[in-house]
Formats: structure tokens, C-alpha cells, sequence
């Protein structure tokens, strides 16, 4: 049985990132998040200015860390990516752009690699990181295109609630059916 890739994903400052690194600490396999290492570029700044060209960056980031990612692990491995392809759908739809063919090439594999997509839920008092820009109603209106499209788009999206960092992290890896067998 080939990789299993696991998205996480959810709206803006949920909480994706935190457990990414709590899974990484504790050995698991994890791709970071595209947009926030283009973000980070400072040869990048301008990027996001177009977010038709931000989001055609960060897919094609997305696919070179999948990629990668597959190099370096074994059959069976599970890995847990920052995002997946399929928020490039929303957060496009979010800036009113259609679906680019490059996007839209990618998805199908995409899908069929990931088992399935654990969309989190947002904190309850909206706290925006320091690459992050959106107002708490721009975060709130992301989560709901993030949430609609990965379910118009995936036959397995499973809601995870707001919880403690540790309790979030178990359910994720009870999830992944990784609770008694580790990395």
C-alpha cells in the first residue's frame, strides 16, 4: 500500500500548524504548509498582491513538498501535510477566481492520495498569526469556502473540534489509526 497523506486543514489560525508541529516533534512524517513558506520568502513579498499567482505558486510548492515527501517514506507511511492541494479551490473561490487548469490537473491525484481531509475548527476568540492578514470575519468566511469545497470535492471530511493542543493531537492521531503503533 502506497503513502497515505492526511490533510489538515481548516481556516485561517486554527491551529493546523500547531499540531503539524507536535506530530513532527513526536516523529510523525509532515509537510509544512506552502503559502506560509512562500509568505516567509522575503524574495516573495509581492506574491501575494495577485492571489491567482500566490495560489499557482503555492500548488506548485504543494506538489514539489508531496513529491518529495514520497521520496523519503515508506510504503504504508502516513503523513500528515500543512494544508493540501484542494484548499487552492477555495481560497480561490474565496477571491472570486475560477479554478486554474493547472489546479484542477492536480486535484484527482491529490484526492486519491489523501485518505482524508481533518478540517479544523476555528478558536472561539479569532487570533490572527503574524503572516497572517485577515480580519476574524475574513478568517470566518475562508473556513466556510475551505469547508464547502473540500466537501463538494472528497468523500471523507471529518470535523475536529476546537480542543486543548494535547487532545486535539490524539483525536488527529486516532484518526490516522497511529494511537497504539507511533511513527
Amino acid at each position: 500500500m502506497p503513502a497515505e497523506f492526511i490533510v489538515i486543514s481548516g481556516g485561517p489560525c486554527s491551529g493546523k500548524t500547531t499540531i503539524i508541529e507536535a506530530l513532527d516533534a513526536a516523529g510523525h512524517r509532515t509537510i509544512p504548509e506552502a503559502a506560509t513558506e512562500l509568505i516567509e520568502d522575503p524574495a516573495l513579498d509581492d506574491l501575494r498582491a495577485d492571489p491567482r499567482e500566490f495560489q499557482l505558486q503555492v500548488l506548485r510548492r504543494q506538489i514539489e513538498n508531496e513529491e518529495r515527501a514520497l521520496e523519503t517514506v515508506g510504503d504504508s507511511s502516513v503523513v500528515f501535510l500543512d494544508r493540501g492541494v484542494g484548499d487552492g479551490f477555495g481560497y480561490l473561490r474565496y477571491h472570486g477566481i475560477e479554478p486554474f487548469g493547472e489546479l484542477v490537473d492536480a486535484w484527482p491525484r491529490a484526492r486519491d492520495r489523501s485518505s482524508r481531509v481533518l478540517f479544523f475548527e476555528s478558536r472561539p476568540d479569532y487570533q490572527a498569526a503574524s503572516h497572517r492578514s485577515e480580519t476574524p470575519e475574513e478568517a470566518r468566511r475562508i473556513r466556510e469556502v475551505l469547508l464547502e469545497d473540500y466537501r463538494s470535492r472528497h468523500d471523507r471530511v471529518l470535523l475536529i473540534p476546537w480542543l486543548p493542543v494535547e487532545e486535539r493531537l490524539a483525536m488527529v492521531l486516532a484518526e490516522a489509526g497511529l494511537t497504539d503503533r507511533g511513527a
